[in-house]
């Protein structure tokens, strides 16, 4: 039976500096196998005699991600040494971006007194293979110890256990000592390069992996300014990093490399961030990079439709929106993010009609207009 625990949703900004746990002879608890991708999985920190270590909870705004999970029983594996524990490591890059990398802040003042990094994975799906993709990604950003992905129960000799310092939604502008270490860290060590005008395009992704109808023609008119069309999954980590630290204008629908550039930018850059989906995620994506960079950061929503899958309830990382490019257009203007006076104009019916057919297509599904209340956020962070 799994412990029973009061959860109360943090407040990180007042900091979280004292905030770091240390126990000895930890129990780390990597969620059950054979479970599949849950969106709350029981797993998770506990004492010796089986109680919670709170600062090991990972939450996604007022819910958290993981829950107290039974004392595992029979013999466990053993970890000697001094480790710090990380959370869950999620192989979607989006959330790894967000939730796996939430206790990084406390790798400044521990670096010197543990052996390593400690993550679990998020679920039981190739743990080694996730951990491989983004060790280079946890290095870029500063935390160059090295990092285990515990997929059985573990005991651990001594570990700290940092509470989440950043975080979706509430906690998207990160606790003071979480954005001292990534404007000190992250990607530092890596030189920028590549075109000082960037759109960070969803054109080269799945159908079923969500867009803004006519992105082609919004890359076009983006090129026509001096942009340069960048799609990140087409590169290696370093490269992203490179690309984003170079680039002093860039436009992106919302999307999970600008949590990337959030974490690596300056506050010289400028950038518009463009609706995709309801749910304000522009505005979310805006605030993290106002407050970790202090750069500027426009979120332009304007979206006139959302065209969701056949059997979809609400817009979600699959879905598409249906964009008014006369009035994107203004608002790039005003930001001083495109010169050319004249108006774009919107998708005509017969265009909508053909984007639509044609990513129901690629997705092998259909979509259909949301008719629903604005407002209600997606299910992922993609």
């Amino acid at each position: 039976m799994a412990i029973q625990f009061d959860y109360t949703v943090p407040d990180i900004s007042g900091g979280v500096g004292d905030r770091i746990a240390l126990v000895e002879g930890a129990i780390v608890v990597p969620p059950a196998k054979g479970l599949g991708n849950q969106s709350v999985q029981r797993s998770g920190v506990l004492t010796p005699d089986g109680r919670l270590v709170e600062e090991g909870i990972t939450w996604r705004g007022q819910t958290p991600v993981t829950i107290a999970p039974a004392m595992p029983p029979g013999e466990l594996a053993d970890l000697k040494g001094t480790w710090m524990f990380l959370g869950p490591l999620f192989g979607h890059f989006g959330h790894f971006l967000v939730e796996s990398i939430c206790r990084i802040w406390a790798f400044g003042p521990l670096k010197d007194k543990i052996d390593g990094v400690i993550y679990v994975p998020k679920f039981q799906n190739r743990p080694d293979h996730v951990a491989n993709v983004y060790r280079p990604f946890l290095q870029a950003l500063g935390v160059t110890a090295p990092m285990v992905n515990l997929e059985d129960p573990t005991r651990v000799e001594r570990l700290y256990v940092p509470a989440q310092g950043f975080g979706m939604f509430q906690m998207i502008e990160g606790a003071p000592e979480y954005r001292d270490f990534v404007r000190a860290h992250a990607g530092k060590g890596i030189e920028p390069k590549g075109a000082e005008k960037i759109y960070i395009s969803r054109s080269a992704l799945p159908a079923i992996r969500g867009s803004v109808l006519g992105e082609k023609r919004l890359e076009a008119l983006l090129e026509a300014e001096g942009y340069e069309v960048f799609h990140p999954q087409k590169h290696p980590h370093d490269a992203q990093i490179a690309a984003y630290r170079a680039a002093r204008q860039i436009v992106g629908v919302d999307c999970s490399p600008l949590h990337l550039l959030a974490l690596v930018g300056d506050k010289e850059q400028k950038t518009g961030i463009v609706a995709r989906r309801d749910g304000d995620l522009d505005q979310y994506f805006a605030r993290q990079i106002r407050a970790f960079q202090g750069a500027e950061a426009w979120p332009m929503n304007f979206l006139i439709r959302n065209w969701i899958e056949a059997d979809a309830t609400r817009p979600s990382r699959t879905s598409w929106g249906e964009v008014d490019f006369t009035a994107l257009h203004g608002a790039l203007l005003k930001a001083g993010l495109i010169a050319n006076p004249e108006p774009w104009p919107r998708l005509t019916e017969a265009e909508i009609a053909e984007e639509v057919a044609r990513i129901g297509a690629g997705a092998q599904t259909t979509f259909k207009p949301y008719e629903g209340p604005k407002g209600k956020a997606p299910s992922d962070a993609d």
